[in-house]
């Protein structure tokens, strides 16, 4: 009998489906040939220090560091019965398919409960791009062998590993210095949480140390020939700051009485052409930061709908992704998915209709491809009239970052007019589109920088005239660093390199794409906005500042 160990029940009745499984039996699903079972996530879990020894329920300082020297893992209480279940199939099974998550955290999940049940037989693994049944079909007649995957279980044991070594140790030396003091609650360390939340208290100690200046700006209206144009005052570097700006308002007046009424010249008008390429289609965090600008959506709430969209609508691929690029062979199956686009929503008729299947963007690159491609539409068709209105907006945010890859790139006429007068020098620039392209599928937010530069400038050359018609000083004041949104957030763990000196962290921590993954940044930010809004409760509550009584057991999470 082959035995597919999966994730979660719902993954289970998917593969089942397609398997021709239909017999339901007590934590599995049984077919003549194959049973199906499942995990409900991570059935076993790390050991606490007082289950190495009893001696270590008492936090102390002398008793750190503790490190294992072998691990342990327990059954949670709420998993017996399912880990039960588990051991008395794996005995009647003659072959292992694992099908969980194909992921790190999946890898680790099956088998660990295959090490713990001393499974001895063949492994092989199901990955799984998405849950549609075509994707599920060619994922079956596609099975790769347990070796191939098995490095994963090693890099899922060394991060609980480490997560655990720092958490349990730091929290508990945090915690005991802490009471010395007078503080009598747990200081929970995480391995990632720490770090994340230390950006966000950086952020907001340079915005409460922050004091504002004023600065200067010059804009002048020039009349020209073929029409007129703003454009900005270009001060001196003397006169400036470290951002370029004017901070003399007494030079700024004397500028805008010097130029009033006057004329001047057209020193540089260049206009190139200019090909922007469709934006890659979304990994988990790109996907994150987008949501998180045009609506407010928060990293979990993304997230877990992501989630709904893969496991219950079966409408996009794996969503936990840190890839935003596509291997090669999905080229082939385009037509496939722009015909379940047309499908599922009649509004993307036109767009599939003016889109050339045969295009080669940037994003189809097998040496991009890690673990998992991009988040993408699957080729079956969705009922769309079923999705949330949150639902609906990810996927057409996916579909139209798909759709994007099979038109041309965006084109435009850059100008850049630069003028002199009275020794002053005055700049700007403006975009006019000449090839619509893929823009004409992605939707560009308001707040784009790019589409905030609306003028249309007139046409000149070097040596024109250009009468200054109108000047205006405007006193403007210096603004804070913006606080964190769960999206910029996101991005500054993705490249916390650039807060590290040291030149080997920097590297390790580019390479390894920052703090935390896909998977779980949301949940460190949840994690950390709880710790966050407690310690505000506490300041302003002074009587729940009084000493508590802690479980040791409970003082940090292990997996953060």
């Amino acid at each position: 009998m082959q035995l597919y160990l999966c994730e979660k029940p719902s993954q289970a009745r998917d593969i089942a489906r397609v398997l021709g499984i239909r017999q339901k039996r007590d934590g599995c699903l049984q077919g003549q040939e194959a049973t199906v079972t499942w995990c409900f996530g991570h059935l076993l879990e790390m050991v606490p220090p007082d289950g190495y020894d009893p001696a270590y329920k008492r936090w102390r300082l002398e008793t750190l560091p503790i490190v294992p020297e072998q691990w342990k893992l327990a059954v949670k209480k709420e998993a017996r019965q399912q880990y039960t279940i588990i051991q008395q199939l794996l005995k009647a099974a003659a072959q292992v398919v694992i099908a969980t998550d194909a992921d790190r955290e999946g890898e680790t999940i099956a088998r660990e409960v295959l090490q713990r049940c001393r499974w001895r037989g063949p492994v092989s693994r199901l990955w799984l791009s998405a849950l549609d049944d075509a994707s599920i079909r060619k994922a079956l007649s596609n099975r790769l062998p347990g070796a191939k995957t098995e490095a994963l279980y090693a890099a899922g044991l060394g991060r609980a590993r480490a997560d655990w070594l720092v958490g349990m140790n730091l929290t508990r030396a945090y915690t005991v210095i802490g009471r010395q003091t007078g503080h009598d609650r747990v200081l929970s360390v995480g391995r990632v949480q720490t770090p994340t939340l230390n950006l966000v208290v950086q952020r907001d100690a340079a915005i409460e140390r922050f004091k504002p200046s004023p600065y200067y700006d010059i804009q002048a209206l020039f009349e020209v020939k073929t029409g007129q144009f703003n454009a900005k005052w270009c001060p001196p570097k003397a006169l400036t700051d470290s951002e370029g700006r004017c901070t003399d308002q007494t030079v700024a007046q004397g500028v805008v009485q010097k130029i009033a009424g006057r004329d001047g010249t057209i020193i540089r008008a260049e206009t190139t052409r200019e090909r922007e390429a469709a934006p890659l289609p979304f990994d988990l965090s790109t996907l994150q930061q987008d949501a998180s600008k045009r609506w407010g959506l928060g990293a979990q709430d993304v997230l877990n709908t992501a989630q709904a969209l893969y496991e219950t609508h079966k409408a996009l691929t794996y969503p936990r992704t840190d890839c935003p690029y596509l291997p090669e062979s999905q080229r082939s199956e385009a037509p496939q998915v722009l015909s379940a686009l047309k499908q599922s929503d009649a509004a993307y008729s036109p767009l599939v209709d003016g889109a050339e299947p045969q295009a080669r963007s940037r994003a189809w690159n097998d040496k991009k491809i890690t673990a998992h491609h991009a988040i993408i539409p699957t080729a079956t068709p969705t009922d769309v009239s079923k999705m949330s209105e949150t639902e609906q907006r990810l996927y057409d945010l996916v579909c139209r970052r798909y759709l994007a890859q099979f038109y041309p790139p965006y084109e435009y006429g850059k100008t850049v007019i630069e003028a002199r007068v009275g020794g002053e020098r005055f700049l700007t620039a403006g975009n006019v589109p000449r090839i619509e392209g893929w823009r004409r599928v992605v939707t560009q937010r308001k707040t784009d920088p790019k589409e905030r530069e609306a003028q249309t400038l007139p046409p000149v050359t070097v040596g024109d005239a250009a009468h200054v018609a109108d000047a205006t000083l405007e006193t403007k004041q210096t603004q804070p660093p913006p606080r964190y949104t769960e999206g910029t957030l996101i991005a500054a763990m993705k490249s916390i390199g650039k807060h590290v000196s040291d030149p080997q962290l920097k590297r390790v921590l580019r390479d390894t794409a920052g703090l935390g993954t896909e998977a779980t940044r949301a949940g460190i930010i949840e994690a950390n906005r709880a710790k966050r809004n407690d310690t505000q409760r506490l300041a302003r509550d002074p009587v729940r500042r009084r000493p508590r009584p802690v479980h040791p057991a409970h003082s940090v999470n292990p997996v953060r």
